[in-house]
C-alpha cells in the first residue's frame, strides 16, 4: 500500500511564546500560529484569521525555543496529525496539530534563520537533520 500525501506549508505569526518541555529525554515545543487571509466579498475587503497548533521535536524544538517568540513571523513545513483521547468525563476528544519538520524565520531586520534538514542559512548551517521522529513510547497526553 502506498503512502498518501500529508504535507502542510504555512506562513503566520506566533500567537504566544513557545512552550518547551522534555518528554523523557526528548525536547518538545508547542506553539500556535495565526494565518491571515485577505479577500474581497461584494467589493468589500474582508480578513479571515485561522489559528493552528504546532509541535516540534528534538533539535528543532531546541532551535525554536532559542530563536522564536510571540509575534515572530515564520514559514513552517510539516504534516497534520490527529490526536484522540478520552476526557475525564468519558467523552471522546480529538485535535489536529501540525508536526513541524522545517521552520524559517521571516519578517525581521535580523538575518533570516532557516531550520530544517540540511538547509544552509545566513548565520548557521545545519548539516544534520533536526527533525527527529516522535518516540513510540510517548503518551499523547504528554504532548498537550
Amino acid at each position: 500500500m502506498a503512502n498518501d500525501l500529508n504535507t502542510v506549508f504555512l506562513i503566520g505569526r506566533l500567537t504566544r511564546d513557545p512552550e518547551y518541555k522534555l518528554v523523557g529525554s526528548t525536547p518538545l515545543v508547542n506553539f500556535s500560529i495565526a494565518n491571515n487571509r485577505i479577500y474581497l466579498q461584494n467589493g468589500e475587503k474582508k480578513e479571515e484569521v485561522s489559528y493552528f497548533e504546532c509541535t516540534a521535536w528534538g533539535k528543532l524544538a531546541d532551535v525554536i525555543r532559542q530563536y522564536v517568540n510571540k509575534g515572530k513571523q515564520v514559514a513552517i513545513e510539516g504534516r497534520l496529525k490527529q490526536e484522540s483521547w478520552d476526557t475525564p468525563d468519558g467523552k471522546k476528544a480529538s485535535k489536529v496539530r501540525i508536526v513541524v519538520n522545517n521552520i524559517q524565520l521571516l519578517g525581521s531586520s535580523q538575518a533570516s534563520v532557516s531550520v530544517g534538514s540540511s538547509e544552509e542559512v545566513a548565520t548557521k548551517t545545519y548539516s544534520e537533520p533536526v527533525y527527529e521522529p516522535v518516540p513510540s513510547e510517548i503518551d499523547p497526553e504528554d504532548i498537550f
